[in-house]
C-alpha cells in the first residue's frame, strides 16, 4: 500500500513557474510539500492520535520552520492554500463544520486560515495513508520521497535538519515540563540528554510560550494569528549564557516590548510577583505610554503554579539586570 502513496506524493499538482518560484523548490509551488512535511512531525511527535488533521496553530508553526528554510524572507507562507488545495490529491478530505458544507462544496479556494477554520474542522486522511504516517519507517520513506521530488540539491539538507530540529525541540520542550512540574531543579539536563542549540532554543521557547498560552506576564496582551504566529517570546529571566539554565520557572512569556524593557533592566518583578518600574523609564525624552500602568501589576503566570518564575531567578536579575534598588 505504501507504494500507491510513494506515487502520490511524488505527483502533487503544484504550480509551475519560473518566473514565481526558484530553483530551490525546483520552480514549483512548496506549499504542499512543506505541509506535508509539517504534518509527519506531528505525528512523530505523537500529537496527532486520530485520522483528523486541525489547522491549529501547532500546525502552522512546524509549516511556516520549513517554509523559512527554503523561502526569501519577503515571501510568506500561507497555511491556507495548501491545506484547502491538497483536497484534489485524492488523499485529503476536508471535514466541513455543520452548515458549512455548501460553502466548502462551492468554494474554488480559501485564501486565510481564519476562513479555512471557519469552514472546515479539518482533513481525514485515506485510512491506509492514516495507518502508514502512525509507523515511523513510512513516515521517514514519504518524506524523502518529498523532499528529493520538490527540492533542489542544495536545500534537501536544510530541509532534513529541520525536521530533526523539530522532533528534538518538541522532545525537549516536554522534558523541560516533566522537570518543572516535578520540582526538580537542575541547571542542565543530564549530559546525555544535551541537545543542538536550534532544538534547545525553540524548546524553551515552545515550553514556556506553552505554559503562559501565549500570554505576556507583564502587560497581558494576547495575539495569536490563526497560523500560529504569536505577539510573546520566551524570555529567560538569567540569561542561558550565565548559567545553561532553559527551565521554564528560569522563563517568562513576554511581548517584544515587555521583553526589551525587561533584558534592559528597566522593569523587572518583586518577590511578590508584582511588576516593579525603574526610575529610569521616564528620564530624558522617553515616552513610556503603557508601561507606567503597570506599575505594582500582578504578574500573569501560568495555569499550573507549579511553572510560576523561580524567585531566586528573579532575586538574581533584580540585582544584576534591573536598574533600580533591590527589595
Amino acid at each position: 500500500m505504501i507504494a500507491k502513496y510513494i506515487k502520490q506524493f511524488a505527483n502533487l499538482r503544484t504550480d509551475a513557474s519560473p518566473a514565481r518560484w526558484s530553483e530551490a523548490t525546483r520552480h514549483r509551488a512548496p506549499h504542499k510539500p512543506l505541509l506535508l512535511l509539517a504534518v509527519m512531525d506531528l505525528f512523530a511527535q505523537g500529537t496527532i492520535t486520530s485520522n483528523l488533521i486541525e489547522p491549529n496553530p501547532d500546525l502552522g508553526e512546524l509549516f511556516t520552520l520549513y517554509w523559512a528554510r527554503v523561502m526569501p524572507p519577503d515571501q510568506r507562507g500561507n497555511l491556507a492554500l495548501p491545506f484547502f488545495h491538497l483536497r484534489s490529491e485524492g488523499f485529503w478530505h476536508l471535514i466541513p463544520r455543520q452548515g458549512k458544507e455548501p460553502i466548502l462544496a462551492a468554494a474554488r479556494q480559501i485564501r486565510s486560515v481564519s476562513q479555512l477554520r471557519d469552514t472546515v474542522l479539518g482533513a481525514q486522511l485515506d485510512e491506509e495513508l492514516y495507518e502508514e504516517l502512525c509507523v515511523e519507517e513510512s513516515r521517514n520513506l514519504l518524506r524523502t520521497v518529498l523532499i528529493e521530488t520538490y527540492f533542489a540539491p542544495e536545500v534537501q539538507p536544510a530541509l532534513v535538519e529541520q525536521g530533526v530540529i523539530n522532533l528534538e525541540a518538541f522532545r525537549y520542550s516536554q522534558r523541560l515540563l516533566e522537570h518543572a512540574r516535578a520540582q526538580q531543579i537542575t541547571e542542565r539536563l543530564p549530559e546525555e540528554e544535551i541537545y543542538r542549540p536550534a532544538a534547545r532554543n525553540q524548546g524553551f521557547r515552545r515550553a514556556v510560550i506553552t505554559a503562559y498560552n501565549h500570554r505576556c506576564a507583564l502587560c497581558g496582551i494576547r495575539m495569536l494569528t490563526p497560523d500560529g504566529h504569536t505577539a510573546v517570546d520566551a524570555a529567560h529571566i538569567i540569561p542561558w549564557s550565565v548559567n545553561q539554565n532553559d527551565d521554564p520557572r528560569n522563563g517568562m512569556a513576554l511581548c517584544r516590548l515587555c521583553h526589551w524593557t525587561f533584558d534592559e533592566g528597566l522593569v523587572s518583578v518583586s518577590p511578590e510577583y508584582r511588576v516593579i518600574i525603574s526610575s529610569l523609564l521616564t528620564t530624558a525624552d522617553n515616552v513610556p505610554g503603557h508601561l507606567l500602568t503597570l506599575t505594582d501589576r500582578a504578574i500573569i503566570g501560568p495555569v499550573e503554579q507549579s511553572l510560576w518564575p523561580d524567585l531566586d531567578a528573579l532575586s538574581w536579575h533584580r540585582r544584576n539586570v534591573f536598574r533600580g534598588p533591590e527589595l
